[in-house]
């Protein structure tokens, strides 16, 4: 169970970093399983989760506040829509892909704004 644990958190990281990037792709939820998975199977790679200079302020923020701070908010919003526009203009052929992907933006617009704003 706890190689399958190991390779949840390492598999949620991944999927954390390309929702980073990814429009739709929502990153907070995967940081907040790997957290989960690495709490129950290794004490290194949770201790090094939290402690991380990009995840660890945002988990302990939505772990601690229940929210995201104003200033994440603003830049995940732009970067996902800065990434779905250039998908769009650039990378996608397919009229049906390019709704699919702004659904996927406006989806993970609303999941953002839907958390309470943290302001410093």
């Amino acid at each position: 169970m706890r190689i399958f644990l190991i390779v949840v958190g390492i598999l949620s990281v991944f999927l954390a970093i390309l929702g980073i990037l990814l429009p739709g792709l929502p990153a907070t939820p995967f940081l907040l399983l790997a957290s989960y998975a690495f709490a129950r199977s290794s004490e290194r790679l949770h201790y090094w989760l939290i402690n991380h200079r990009v995840f660890g302020p945002i988990l302990s923020d939505f772990i601690d506040k229940r929210g995201i701070r104003f200033n994440i908010k603003i830049f995940s919003l732009l970067l996902m829509w800065g990434m779905m526009m250039i998908s769009i203009f650039y990378f996608i052929d397919s009229e049906t892909v390019k709704y699919i992907a702004a659904g996927g933006a406006v989806i993970g617009t609303i999941s953002v704004l839907s958390f309470k704003t943290i302001r410093d």
